[in-house]
């Protein structure tokens, strides 16, 4: 029997790993503790460590085949056909800045596709769920993206990390000069936002695999189109550019403006 068979089991279980995780993350948030900084000069703090560590934990005890790559911690069996790519504060600057938009992303991958990403953002107290051809859905309810036609409509989000990026700086400089509006910041609420259908653009560039997996099905499932800035679907080994669009045909326009 295909393994795939067993995908409910698994979203079941990916919201246990978001439940600990809220759990954990929640009792720091707002509250006085230490921030480190790596290497990168990005902060990371006790709840992003412990966070990721009992989601480790609780996969090896249930799945102990399964492989895990995560923002803090080193890749384990990361050649296993089940993996679980996890980011447990994705926006950890809002986090200690005591901003609610971050949140935990978990993704699980089959065969290096991903066929579920939770988003869950519990300073909101909002989650969603991409399930591989299943709806996508908010807090149990399913959501869609918006139904907007043209660019000169829509709402849109970066988070200004493009900066270092000319060619990325460019689109958005671009993208933004063709919006209704558009603002800067949302960390990966702002792909809930998407989803929910509340903004239609979201632009980024330098994510990492744990940034970014988890969006995929979140997006696709409720009829939102994910690609790097080329316009080719997104792996393990992209180069960290990414667009989220409410529809295809948003997305051809941004990708229109990218390749003037």
């Amino acid at each position: 029997m295909n393994d795939l068979n067993f995908i409910e089991e698994y979203k079941k279980f990916a919201n246990i790993l978001a439940d600990e995780s809220e759990n954990i993350i929640m009792q720091y948030f707002r509250q006085n503790f230490q921030i480190e900084k790596k290497d990168d000069k990005s902060p990371v703090t006790i709840a992003d460590k412990n966070s990721e560590l009992r989601i480790r934990e609780l996969i090896k005890k249930e799945y102990p085949n399964h492989g895990v790559i995560g923002e803090e911690f080193e890749n384990i069996n990361s050649d296993s056909d089940f993996l679980w790519v996890i980011d447990p504060i994705d926006g950890t600057k809002s986090f200690v800045s005591g901003h609610k938009d971050f949140g935990t992303l978990i993704a699980l991958l089959f065969k290096n596709k991903p066929i579920i990403g939770i988003i869950n953002c519990p300073a909101h107290n909002e989650r969603w769920i991409g399930v591989k051809n299943q709806k996508t859905t908010m807090n149990d309810k399913i959501i869609y993206t918006s139904s907007k036609k043209s660019i000169s409509e829509c709402y849109a989000y970066s988070s200004g990390l493009y900066q270092e990026n000319n060619k990325f700086k460019n689109l958005c400089d671009k993208v933004f000069n063709k919006v209704k509006n558009y603002r800067l910041g949302g960390d990966c609420y702002a792909y809930g936002m998407l989803a929910s259908g509340l903004i239609d653009i979201v632009l980024e560039d330098t994510l990492k695999i744990w940034d970014y997996m988890a969006l995929i099905p979140v997006i696709e499932g409720a009829g939102g189109v994910v690609s790097d800035i080329s316009g080719k679907s997104l792996n393990l080994n992209s180069d960290g550019s990414f667009i989220a669009a409410s529809s295809k045909e948003i997305s051809t326009q941004v990708l229109q403006i990218a390749n003037l």
